[in-house]
């Protein structure tokens, strides 16, 4: 019955494909200039990339560290880049001329072939029955390969349960998220060959990280011992122990890791070694003396690399154990809680905070964008309004100016005018969080651009349909969010693109 009525929607399919050309011959769509869409995007990914290298160059403000692994990505881009150009442009120009259009209005013979086709293919194949991986569970047409090549790799298994094997078989189950099943196969090999791969422990390892970091890092160990210089189980490594504060360990994978060829080419064991070396003593002092000012420290040293995981384990040690109003680490753990989606507990850290420090104004800026972000979330308007006003002030125009738009999105909404909707206004300040997460690297924090084109007052970023394609399936070199991104984030992102970025003025 299914093939069935597959098969009727692919006739239904071809019979248009051959009724459309014979009704209009004459329609045409033709494009609005003869420029090619894909070489127009490389080349304003270009411009946007030399003209971020030279404001960076230009730029006094940032940390050194920060501008040096800017340039270096910025650099990396700009080769990828340049390469999709020529490449772009040398299948440009060996591509045959348009062939005019003939006078004489034909007749589709191709497209009748196919609906003949189509018609006897109809008439001559029974129905098809759909294959079982087992008795439960039924498996669809789109399915059909992956239930092929399971139930192979269970017969294969099965006659020969070899470590090849296996492991092929326990990638299919985490392939299809039957992670019970793939953990059994793993351990399998664990239990009944030897040697055991190191590939066996180190997708152990992976299973293990969303719930026990420790039993993960004891099986990153084990994949260690039995392949030590794979890259991949050094970095794992390397990984794990620095989330659990296991610092020497961490750095010694990390640099078992630098020395491969595959870590030669990646800086961010080298920076992940920085750091450690920067923290070990702080950690140490902690250790030995956990005062407010080296627990401070530490937390620090943590929120300046970008761990704010990490800092805010340090700054609440703070707070438990000896000042429950120090303004850093209250308004640091505050904007940690707003990230995790707890916007009113953010509110009541960073203003007990606020309070602690003499006022919002004497809070760093993130602090106040995340108090303005997280009173926008709780429907508080005014308050919203009022501290993205702040933040603008503490910033100056050139930063300032996607919070003005935000500050007048919420003004309206305080006012009861709603000009866009309350969803629309609210849409537009989750937006931000989510722009901030995901494409800041790329078009910079206030849509000035970077490796990413610039959106703030680019005409194009105005056009919802034009940004929403890009968000969802790339353009050029920016990849896809479709498969990260719910569709509510894809709506919010949306929302800040058209609504704040495209109409300030960087």
């Amino acid at each position: 019955m299914l093939t069935t009525i597959v098969i009727g929607l692919l006739v239904l399919i071809a019979f248009f494909y051959v009724a459309i050309p014979l009704l209009a011959p004459d329609q045409v769509d033709r494009l609005p200039d003869d420029r090619d869409p894909q070489l127009v995007d490389l080349n304003e990914e270009k411009a946007a990339l030399l003209r971020a290298i030279q404001e960076l160059d230009a730029r006094v403000d940032l940390p050194a560290e920060r501008r040096r692994q800017l340039h270096e990505r910025y650099e990396a881009k700009a080769v990828k880049v340049l390469a999709a150009i020529d490449e772009r442009e040398a299948a440009l120009a060996g591509r045959a001329p348009k062939r005019e259009r003939a006078e004489a209005k034909r007749v589709p013979v191709g497209a009748v072939v196919v609906l003949g086709a189509f018609l006897l293919l109809a008439a001559a194949v029974p129905t098809y029955v759909l294959p079982r991986v087992s008795s439960t569970d039924t498996i669809t047409t789109t399915d059909v390969d992956v239930a092929q090549q399971l139930q192979a790799a269970q017969r294969a298994a099965q006659a020969d349960p070899s470590a090849e094997n296996l492991l092929a078989l326990g990638d299919i189950y985490l392939g299809l998220q039957r992670l019970d099943e793939a953990e059994t196969t793993y351990r399998r090999i664990v239990d009944e060959l030897s040697p055991v791969p190191g590939a066996a422990y180190k997708r152990l390892a992976i299973l293990a990280l969303q719930r026990d970091l420790t039993q993960a890092q004891g099986w990153l160990e084990l994949a260690r011992g039995a392949e030590p210089d794979d890259a991949e189980t050094l970095y794992l490594l390397g990984e794990v122990a620095f989330a659990r504060g296991d610092l020497e360990r961490a750095e010694d994978a990390f640099t078992a890791f630098a020395a491969t060829p595959d870590g030669a080419a990646e800086p961010t064991a080298q920076r992940r070694i920085e750091l450690i070396e920067r923290v070990r003593p702080l950690q140490a002092a902690v250790l030995a003396d956990p005062s407010e000012e080296n627990l401070l420290a530490l937390g620090d040293a943590y929120w300046e690399a970008s761990e704010p995981q990490k800092a805010v384990e340090s700054y609440f040690q703070v707070l438990t154990d000896h000042d429950p109003t120090q303004p850093r680490a209250l308004a640091r753990t505050g904007q940690l809680l707003y990230v995790a989606g707890r916007p009113s507990d953010a509110v009541g850290a960073i203003e007990r905070a606020a309070v602690a420090a003499g006022g919002v104004a004497a809070l760093e800026p993130d602090a106040v964008m995340t108090l303005a972000d997280a009173y926008a979330q709780t429907g508080a308007w005014e308050e919203a309004a009022r501290t993205y006003d702040l933040y603008a002030e503490l910033v100056g125009p050139e930063l300032g100016a996607p919070a003005k738009a935000l500050a007048e999105s919420a003004r309206t909404q305080a006012s009861g005018a709603a000009v866009g909707g309350a969803d629309a206004t609210s849409a537009a300040v989750v937006g931000r969080q989510v722009f901030s997460t995901n494409c800041v690297e790329c078009h910079g924090q206030g849509g000035e651009g970077g490796m990413g084109a610039r959106l703030a007052g680019n005409p194009r970023a105005a056009n919802e349909a034009n940004v929403r394609d890009a968000v969802r399936f790339g353009r050029g070199m920016m990849p896809a969010f479709q498969a990260a991104l719910t569709p509510e984030e894809v709506d919010a992102v949306v929302a800040y693109v058209t609504q704040v970025l495209s109409q300030s003025e960087l």
